[in-house]
């Protein structure tokens, strides 16, 4: 048994304890009564900041609910917890018109505030709380600054109580990506309520020592996933807004990290403004971010293949490589076993892909989309290049932690005017097979021409002849045809490509695509098969555009 794995053992042991116990003393009158919070003898209407949007419910469903239901709203009980949480976020309120539905939001909200005024395990889950004190404020009309001086009294209230109990337990938040986003909730309150600065001053200097540990070095993300870059990049740009709006001095370090984070963002940001798929990434279109950040003069020059990915662009011919070794058992919740994997794109549209992650659909698709097999990449004898934690103690605390990782021993990148390499190497396979993988993708903007070379070199005897898979998936939208010879070609959005590996196996298979949020998307992809025969193994591959 591994040191590691007892020691996360222990760790999550230990907080599912003190989990019971705080639950306990959470549901007390004592821990109610130590919640209360002098009443603030002004706020400031400063806080409408555009950048919500974001975080806005983006689905009607939750804003047709409440309208339909009313005061009846909270006494809902067959809907998914998800579903649920979300109403509790209210995230949907800005949905409601500031002038027609003004009675319609007070109705909701004092019939919210009569049953859940008190801790509630669930109504007062860290980030459902962090998310509804943020909407709260930032809907004034409709709260702090309404008409009726009992109601918008009642509300103040009890969000300096709820605010009280996140400062006490933000440390209990798992994912520091959510303790910086529960920050800003109290930063918020801190500059929107006289008298609670201390709720921003705190919260700054803690948000510095957070940023210390969730990023390292050069600025990239300790989890390696892009879309954990930009979601931190812009919650910083939304507090440094908010304090900004609220004359309140802006802390070097902050302007410091946005501009280091901006950096990576910028350079691993496609051409179409979205993120590649990558340890635990969905599909995010970055359009309407981008368009902020232009207009409040942000600029952030690119730095590229400084976050250990591998990115080359030429013209319209873009492609990039997970080139990371694994994050740490603390930071690799949402960790997907895709090193080396690519994803490759022309003209604004994906061409090859990885699956996504399925965590917010069923832990079978989790665990499907958390494997090797999920990304475009190689498998030996159907297994992943890492074992996943599979004990359900440490999954619940520390997601996706692994039993044993890989080490990135290659990592190299040159460009010219009409091509790009991005070349990398893993142990993967080493340990159990024997097998170092090796992986060089060229790119030629000329030609319309992608070129890949993965080297497979097998260290020992008894290690050859193992099954291998490449595998790459397609996007939902593609259709596949294969040819009498073998070749596969490729339709999408007007768009052809000729997918082709000499002396090689091709077949077409199934896939599922997990990237959109709503559903889960049957597709295809392409997979060469064969034997490991000799001490090195080179497979070639190509992809052309052929109109």
């Amino acid at each position: 048994m591994k040191i590691s794995f007892v020691k996360l053992w222990i760790i999550s042991l230990w907080r599912l304890l003190k989990n019971n116990i705080r639950t306990i003393y959470f549901n007390s009158k004592q821990y109610n009564q130590s919640l209360k919070a002098t009443p603030a003898s002004r706020n400031y209407d400063i806080h409408n900041v555009h950048i919500l949007g974001e975080l806005q419910d983006k689905n009607t469903k939750n804003y047709i609910l409440a309208k339909q239901f009313k005061k009846n709203l909270w006494k809902i009980n067959n809907l998914k917890q998800e579903r649920i949480n979300n109403l509790h976020k209210f995230s949907w309120l800005p949905h409601l018109d500031i002038k027609k539905d003004k009675e319609l939001a007070k109705i909701i909200i004092d019939a919210w505030l009569e049953k859940n005024n008190n801790y509630q395990s669930t109504t007062w889950d860290l980030l459902v709380l962090a998310n509804r004190i943020i909407f709260w404020i930032t809907s004034p009309s409709l709260t702090i600054r309404h008409d009726d001086l009992i109601y918008r009294t009642k509300i103040t209230n009890s969000i300096l109580k709820q605010c009280v109990h996140l400062s006490k337990n933000i440390t209990h938040l798992h994912s520091k990506k959510d303790r910086i986003y529960a920050l800003f909730s109290l930063i918020l309150a801190g500059t929107t309520f006289e008298g609670y600065k201390k709720f921003t001053d705190s919260s700054i200097k803690i948000l510095n020592n957070q940023l210390k540990n969730i990023l390292d070095k050069k600025g990239f993300v300790e989890t390696k996933n892009i879309q954990d870059q930009f979601w931190i990049l812009h919650h910083l740009i939304l507090i440094k807004e908010s304090l900004y709006l609220a004359q309140y001095p802006i802390p070097e370090f902050l302007d410091e990290r946005i501009e280091q984070l901006g950096k990576l963002y910028a350079s691993l940001l496609y051409a179409n403004d979205t993120i590649p798929l990558f340890n635990g990434a969905k599909y995010y279109n970055c359009s309407n971010f981008n368009q902020f950040i232009k207009s409040k003069g942000y600029k952030f020059v690119k730095d590229n293949n400084e976050s250990h990915f591998l990115f080359g662009k030429i013209k319209k011919l873009e492609a990039i490589m997970d080139t990371n070794n694994p994050p740490s058992d603390f930071y690799s919740q949402d960790y997907q076993a895709g090193c080396l994997s690519f994803e490759m794109m022309y003209g604004g549209t994906k061409i090859i892909t990885n699956c996504g992650y399925a965590h917010n659909f069923s832990k079978e698709l989790a665990y499907l989309s958390q494997s090797t097999a999920a990304h475009s990449c190689l498998t030996i004898n159907d297994t992943s290049s890492c074992i996943f934690q599979k004990n359900p103690l440490i999954k619940q605390y520390h997601g996706n932690s692994l039993l044993k990782k890989l080490k990135v021993y290659k990592r190299e990148f040159s460009n010219d005017k009409i091509s790009f390499s991005l070349s990398s190497a893993h142990d993967g396979y080493q340990e159990k097979y024997g097998t170092l993988f090796e992986r060089t993708i060229v790119g030629n903007e000329e030609q319309k021409l992608l070129h890949g070379e993965d080297t497979l070199i097998v260290s020992k005897n008894d290690y050859a002849f193992l099954n291998f898979s490449i595998r790459f998936h397609v996007m939902p939208e593609a259709k596949l045809i294969q040819t009498h010879g073998g070749d596969v070609l490729i339709s999408i959005e007007n768009q052809g490509w000729k997918f082709k590996s000499p002396g090689q196996t091709i077949t077409i298979d199934n896939s599922l695509y997990f990237a959109d949020t709503e559903k889960v998307q049957e597709t295809k992809c392409i997979v060469i098969e064969g034997t490991l025969n000799k001490e090195i193994n080179k497979i070639l591959w190509s992809l052309e555009k052929s109109n």
